[in-house]
Parts: structure tokens; sequence; C-alpha cells
């Protein structure tokens, strides 16, 4: 039986870690990128095109943590992303390796994670005019949203995994994902903006500790007077007496540290910053003994101006 456990202790962030957890979506993002930089490094040999490129990704990231730089730099990020593409192109025609397959796929994985860091950044600035708005999505795009994220984490897998949705199609090194949608306004439901990042984060992280064959099942659900979201999945789990300080800025599991990952480790320091920040409560349920696994439940009131329309 999972631990049933509600996270209520207070969370202390410095202003640089605000900034972090506001800006994590695209934090994460760029790691990816570094990491496709390097495997078409490892592709084409050295490239002096894709060293600076990669020193530029590095440096970005780094003006990401700054509160002064952080949001021009997000506004930038078409310019940022041209000059990738036009570095990586360079590299692939001084290779000759235009028609190598393997050099095509990680061009096309970066087209996909440009495709998403353009969306997280638009996000970032929208959401910057009012970081306290709720806003209301059409159920089908918002799902539509989600499972772009799951196709490109697959994707950038490379073989690795797949991730379905069907349970017939479940098998050995595979993901299966349930997700679903509702309010009590269809088709729109309505919720704070950031928290289309709290979701992606938690999505995020129930794959990245499951192991392939495994399950994740997620609901998102508006009452009209609640905001309720559950992830929950069969992974390693989060050791009982771990759990109330895995919301620590940076803190992962014992039992994970040695599992390579790409994100900065504050996805859940961020759900509960949001969540907290809302008036909002959250619970988190997990074992590490078979059958292992992790639940999370967040709930979040939803402001009586925003009842009707949620």
């Amino acid at each position: 039986m999972l631990k049933h456990m509600e996270i209520s202790r207070p969370l202390r962030v410095s202003i640089e870690e605000e900034t972090l957890l506001d800006m994590h979506s695209v934090l994460n993002v760029m790691n990816v990128i570094v990491l496709e930089l390097m495997n078409l490094s490892d592709r084409l040999g050295d490239s002096p095109e894709l060293r600076r490129m990669n020193d530029r990704v590095v440096n970005t990231a780094e003006h990401l943590r700054d509160p002064e730089r952080a949001e021009s730099t997000v506004r930038d990020v078409e310019v940022f992303v041209t000059d990738i593409e036009r570095a990586v192109a360079a590299a692939v025609s001084r290779a000759q390796a235009e028609e190598d397959p393997g050099v095509a796929e990680i061009q096309a994985n970066l087209e996909s994670i440009f495709t998403i860091l353009r969306v997280r950044a638009r996000e970032i600035v929208a959401r910057h005019r009012d970081p306290d708005a709720w806003v209301s999505h059409d159920i089908d795009q918002l799902r539509d949203n989600f499972t772009s994220v799951l196709r490109a984490i697959e994707q950038n897998s490379h073989g690795g995994y797949r991730i379905v949705y069907n349970v017939a199609e479940h098998e050995e090194g595979n993901y299966l994902v349930n997700f679903e949608i509702t309010s009590a306004t269809p088709p729109t439901i309505g919720m704070p903006a950031i928290f289309q990042d709290v979701l992606r984060d938690l999505l995020a992280n129930a794959r990245k500790y499951t192991p392939p064959g495994g399950k994740i099942d997620a609901g998102l659900y508006n009452s009209g007077s609640e905001l309720r979201c559950i992830v929950e999945d069969t992974g390693v789990g989060i050791p009982d007496e771990e759990i109330d300080g895995i919301l620590d800025f940076g803190t992962r599991g014992s039992n994970v540290l040695g599992h390579a990952t790409r994100g900065g480790g504050f996805g859940l320091t961020k759900a509960y910053y949001v969540t907290r920040h809302f008036g909002g409560r959250m619970w988190i349920d997990s074992r590490t003994d078979a059958p292992s696994g992790t639940r999370i439940e967040i709930r979040i009131p939803v402001p009586a101006a925003h009842a009707r329309t949620a």
C-alpha cells in the first residue's frame, strides 16, 4: 500500500531559485539541445560550428538563472534557434553528411525540440504579463499539447522505448500512458497559466523514474470550485524517510542518484511551489518495495472570479 503524506511545510527558495523554477520548462529543453548537439558531434567528428554553438547554449542556460536577464533571453528565443539551425547545417555540410540517416534523425529531433522551445518561450512571455492569471484551455488542444511532449520524449530516446496509449499495445519495453482531462465546463478547462508546466514536469518525472514496461496514469479535472491533478506511476518510488524532503530545491531520492537525467532536479519543487502559491494542497504517496510507485495529487481552489468560466 502506498504511503499517504500531505506536504504542508514551508518552502524557502531564493530569488535565483524562483527564477529557475519559472524558467524550468525552458531549461529542460536547453539540456536536451546540448545532448543532441553532442550526439551530432559524435556522428560528425570535431566541428568548430558545433563547439561554438554548444558553448552558446550553455551560456544561454546560465542567463536563465539571472532574474534580470531571464525574460529577455526567452524573448530572443527565435534568434537563438535560427543560429543553432545555421550552425548545424554548416557542420553537416562541412562533413558532407547530408545523406547520413543518423544525422538526419538528430536534425529531426532538434527540430521537434525547437518547436517545443518556441511554445514554452511564448507561454513564459505571456504569463509574465499576469503571473497569477487563470486561463481557459480547449481540452482537446491541451491533451494534444501533452501528447506532443510525450512524443518528443519518445523520439529523443533514439528508439530506447515507445510510449503507447492503448493497453492492447502495451508490451515489454513500452510505457503505457492513460491521460484524461475533464471539466465542469467542457470543452474547456481553466487553470493557472503556469500549471501546464507543472503537469508536463510530473509526466516527465513519472516516465523518467519508471522502468520501460511501466504504466503512468494521469488526470486533470476542474470541478468549477477546485482544480485536481493526479499523476501515478509504477516507478522506483521514493524512500519513506525522504518524501518530505524531496521537495527541497535540487533534491532527488537517494535511490535514483545514479539515474541519468536531463532535468535540474526541481520539478517537484516547482509543483509544490505553484500549489502553495495558489492556495492549494499536495500529497505524495510512494513506496519503494514491490510493487513500487509514486502518486502525486494536487488540489487548488478555483478563485470565485473564475469559477463560472474555469
